[in-house]
């Protein structure tokens, strides 16, 4: 489950990422996100959402034009600082305990600069690379289901 495991009567920290909701790269990411533990609460947010209106924007998302937001992930947190691209994928890859050292190690100078050039041609491919899942054109976006409803139980 992606969860907090806040330290006891303190809430844990909340970041806000805002992804491609028709990118299957995209959501299989966030799908596996929300299956495993991170030190953060993350709030998943679509950029179709955002543009249709549907969901409102927060401060710190409320400036970035449409077109920065389908160009690459973002990610905010509750102190108003924005993450994005590949230093979005860095700021998450650090609030999962088991990924934190790839997070670390991809800002040191170099791995840096090729982290971004990666995540930018992985970006401007990703519908070619990994398809793009049409479920998002209303404007709502559901992630794929991960595991099998309980039916209410």
């Amino acid at each position: 489950m992606s969860g907090p495991r806040g330290e006891e009567g303190k809430a844990p920290p909340k970041l806000f990422v805002v992804y491609d909701g028709e990118c299957n790269l995209c959501l299989a990411t966030a799908a596996k996100l929300q299956q495993i533990d991170t030190v953060s609460t993350l709030e998943w947010v679509t950029l179709q959402s955002l543009i249709s209106g549907e969901t409102k924007p927060w401060p710190a998302i409320a400036g970035v034009e449409p077109a920065q937001l389908a160009a690459r992930m973002h990610v905010t947190d509750e102190q108003g600082r924005v993450f994005e691209g590949a230093d979005a994928v860095l700021r998450l890859l650090r609030d999962v305990p088991s990924l934190r050292w790839l997070g670390i190690v991809g800002e040191w100078p170099g791995f840096r600069g090729v982290s971004r050039w990666l995540y930018r041609l992985v970006a401007r491919y990703r519908y070619q690379l990994f398809g793009k899942n049409e479920s998002c054109a209303d404007g709502v976006c559901t992630l794929p289901r991960t595991k099998p409803s309980d039916g209410g139980k």
